[in-house]
């Protein structure tokens, strides 16, 4: 009876442990894509989130201004910072700049732009997202209040009406964040 020695299959023992490293390696691989397209998805989940609750939070401060007939309120709204409007900034708020310098400032982060007078977010998890313009990956909205500008073009009295009928948030420019 011959007997079966180590070596006769050491071979095929690092054949097989090979293969099971590449096969975990490549499941990983497909478990951190999944992980990270996920952590995207939610990322422009909160950041849309945010901006619901801003806009909310103008429809309210627009019924306060036309309950109390107050124009001079209406006015600063129209040039306030859109986190004002809520009860509590977001955890993710760098805060106001009036000349931001990109290089500077984390991701994933709102600030708001003095000078433009812009909300900004930047984006963090943007394998998906296409840059601005300008190339950069962030998403810009802006007060507008059509009305109030023009009566204050015309050089008028203004109104509540100017006020109540066109102050709204909105996008500076569209962004493109598309998952596959």
């Amino acid at each position: 009876m011959r007997s079966c020695s180590y070596r006769q299959y050491g071979g095929s023992k690092l054949f097989e442990f090979v293969w099971v490293i590449l096969l975990v390696g490549g499941l990983s691989m497909v478990a951190l894509d999944y992980m990270l397209h996920y952590i995207e998805v939610a990322e422009k989940g909160a950041m849309e989130n945010t901006v619901i609750n801003m806009q909310s939070a103008l429809r309210l401060r627009l019924a306060e201004v036309l309950i109390h007939d107050d124009v001079n309120e209406a006015v600063r709204l129209a040039q306030d910072n859109p986190i004002n409007w809520l009860q509590e900034a977001p955890p993710n708020y760098a805060g106001e700049f009036n000349t931001p310098q990109f290089d500077s400032l984390p991701l994933g982060k709102w600030y708001y732009d003095r000078k433009n007078l812009e909300l900004v977010y930047l984006v963090d998890s943007g394998r998906e997202f296409t840059p601005d313009k300008e190339g950069f990956k962030r998403v810009r909205w802006r007060i507008n209040s059509p009305f109030l500008s023009k009566a204050i073009k015309e050089n008028r009295q203004l109104s509540v009406n100017d006020a109540v009928g066109g102050i709204s948030l909105v996008l500076v420019e569209p962004y493109k964040w598309e998952f596959k």
